[in-house]
């Protein structure tokens, strides 16, 4: 389980780093600006987000992550809305919260900071929320709760509600962490994996639905369908990232981002390398699409499937220790903890 875990972070933190350098471009003018496809850490380029950083450092998609761990392991395992809420307080402080907090994390921040809490949103309010920034943290979920898939949505939306807590957020979260739950266990496949991100979107949103925190957009889980249907139907993979780009989309929404990754997931045929590959030079929101599909590729095939690849110049460039904090996550898994309380837990026990 240690190799699995540390692969999903690995897998995470890679996706980010080599997505940012490709973020926001077209698969055409990434091409141009690199003059191949992008299959390594590249210094980004001065006008995406991540510009003047250098190659291997990552951005907000792995960094919010990284932070909301480290409050859960304070926490000795407990996984709690107030405890996801000090994690990203604490990540507010840091370096990456000025250069790459997406619109729905920042002004989530600012009432956090200055009412303590998030104000009811009117309709007006809710406008352009459902954005992907819970949904790319919500490997957090999968990485305490392994093979416990119903926990690892409690957990995610523990997480998610913090700053997202919108029906197709909370689907797209929920999604994420099913899929990462299932996929760092035994017997997982490609097929358990994205059935279990199919039923993790259901419920996600049901969850959303139920607590009346609804938002206008696609539906999270139909997309899901839609996409492995035209995964399904193109032969050459090339053709199906082209597909999956025109119809399904690779922007900041929840609902394009995260059927994105899955398509991605099914189209790599598991294989982590090609699985990052495509998600970085589809296009658009590069890094976070890489960040999800590289935390459940991750953990499918487990760090061991990169061998010294990454590691080094992850926990380098970034100064973080992947591998200590996969030992402290492993050690409180050891132990058997449970300690998943969101909001919506508490209503249901």
């Amino acid at each position: 389980m240690y190799n699995q875990i540390l692969g999903v972070l690995l897998g995470a933190a890679v996706g980010d780093a080599m997505g940012a350098a490709t973020e926001l471009r077209t698969p055409d003018e990434i091409f141009k600006t690199f003059g191949h496809w992008v299959t390594e850490f590249e210094t980004p380029p001065a006008d995406v987000f991540a510009g003047g950083r250098e190659a291997g450092q990552i951005t907000d998609d792995f960094s919010s992550a990284y932070f909301t761990i480290r409050a859960i392991l304070a926490a000795s395992g407990k996984i709690t809305p107030q405890i996801a809420k000090a994690g990203i307080l604490s990540w507010a402080k840091s370096e990456y919260f000025e250069a790459f907090a997406g619109p729905t994390t920042r002004a989530a921040i600012q009432e956090l900071i200055e009412e303590g809490h998030l104000k009811e949103n009117s309709l007006l309010g809710r406008c352009g929320k459902a954005t992907n920034g819970a949904a790319m943290k919500a490997f957090v979920g999968g990485v305490f709760q392994p093979g416990n898939i119903d926990s690892a949505i409690d957990a995610a939306i523990a997480i998610a509600e913090v700053t997202h807590p919108y029906h197709l957020c909370l689907s797209g979260a929920a999604a994420i962490a099913a899929a990462v739950s299932e996929a760092v266990t035994e017997k997982a496949t490609v097929e358990s994996v994205f059935e279990a991100g199919l039923y993790g979107a259901k419920r996600g949103a049901e969850i959303g639905i139920e607590r009346g925190m609804q938002i206008a957009g696609p539906s999270v889980w139909k997309r899901m369908e839609w996409a492995r249907e035209i995964v399904a139907r193109e032969d050459d993979p090339i053709k199906g990232l082209e597909e999956i780009r025109n119809l399904i989309g690779t922007g900041i929404h929840v609902s394009e981002a995260v059927p994105a990754a899955f398509a991605i997931v099914l189209l790599s045929k598991g294989d982590p390398d090609r699985g990052i590959y495509y998600a970085v030079n589809i296009g658009d929101d590069t890094d976070t699409i890489a960040t999800m599909v590289g935390a459940i590729l991750g953990g499918l095939n487990g760090a061991s499937g990169w061998g010294d690849k990454y590691i080094a110049q992850i926990e380098g460039k970034n100064q973080i220790d992947l591998r200590e904090m996969t030992k402290e996550i492993f050690r409180l898994q050891s132990k058997g903890v449970d300690h998943v309380h969101g909001i919506y837990r508490e209503q249901r026990d």
